[in-house]
Order: structure tokens, then sequence, then C-alpha cells
């Protein structure tokens, strides 16, 4: 991969990148914290500080959009907290795949033909994972139907038997051994 020299700002010390991360959250300005920078003596420009900054907002908004994609995930297909893990995995390592092909200045990285063999592998097991998820969800709601109409089937033969004497009593147990509702 193309070798990209730090920028001046990430040269710094991290105690100093944490500060301006924590400033900037804060919801100070850029002259703000290039005064605050200044008092430190750490020579760094104003324009390096803007990009710096906009890298920073750039990486929380693609956070977020991860986050709301995961969360949107969990919702349409279930609460499981491995297919959940799962899900959250594939997003955030489709995440930094792309953020590896890209300089902290929005450049796009050249890679030699070894790298983009290993990047283009690296999307398709994360395609194979989300495959693979996607065939493990099914099965399971697979098992969830095929159980859920097996306990039908003896609830209708239980009524069937007996006649219907408490609709109630049946719907409880349904409850019971379908969803593990207790009441």
């Amino acid at each position: 991969m193309a070798r990209v020299r730090p920028s001046s700002v990430r040269r710094l010390p991290p105690e100093l990148r944490e500060m301006i991360a924590a400033l900037r959250d804060q919801g100070r300005t850029i002259d703000e914290i290039l005064a605050k920078l200044q008092e430190m003596d750490a020579g760094i420009s104003r324009s390096a500080l803007g990009r710096h900054v906009k890298q920073l907002a750039s990486i929380g908004a693609e956070l977020r959009r991860s986050r709301e994609i995961a969360e949107t995930l969990v919702r349409s297909y279930g609460e499981a907290p491995e297919s959940r893990t799962a899900r959250l995995n594939i997003e955030l390592m489709h995440g930094l795949i792309s953020k590896m092909l890209i300089s902290e200045e929005g450049q796009v990285i050249a890679l030699d033909p070894k790298e983009a063999m290993f990047a283009a592998a690296a999307m398709q097991k994360l395609a194979q994972a989300a495959k693979q998820d996607a065939d493990r969800e099914k099965l399971i709601r697979q098992e969830f139907v095929r159980k859920l109409e097996e306990k039908l089937a003896e609830a209708e033969e239980e009524v069937a038997e007996k006649g219907v004497k408490d609709p109630a009593e049946v719907l409880r147990r349904i409850r019971e051994d379908v969803y593990g509702i207790f009441s």
C-alpha cells in the first residue's frame, strides 16, 4: 500500500489528540482549540487542525451510520444476541476495509495486486459470513415454526379428544410451550 506521511496532528502525543477530540465534543471551535494548542507550543497549523477535525466528524458519522445499520438489522431480524453480534461485526468490517482504502486526506489509496487480492478476499469472506448468518437465522425460524405447528397440533388433538372446556388454558399452554411465557 502507498505510504502516506502522518499529518502534523497525527504526530502529536496521544494525550493532545485526545484533548482535541474532547474539546471538539464540548463544542469548541477550531480557533479555540488552536489557541489552546498554541498555549502548549504544539506547532499545528489551522488548516491541519481543520482537516483533523473534519476527519473526526467523518469518523463519528461513519460510526453513527454503522450503529444505525446494526440497530435496523436487529429490529428487522430479531434480538438474538449472537445474530446481532454477527451482523454488527460484518458491518464494522465493511467500514474498516473502506477506511483502509482512503487516506487521511480523503484520497483513494492505490493497492498493489497482492493488497488488492487480500482486500477482495476479505470482502468475499464478509459476504460468506453474511450468508451464513442469514442461513442460521432461516434455520432458527424454521425450527420455531416446526415447534409451533407441533404444539398447535397437540392442542387441536387435545381439544378434539376432550372438547373445548377452557380455551384460555389451551392458549396458556401454547404461550408456555412455544413462546416460553409463563403467567
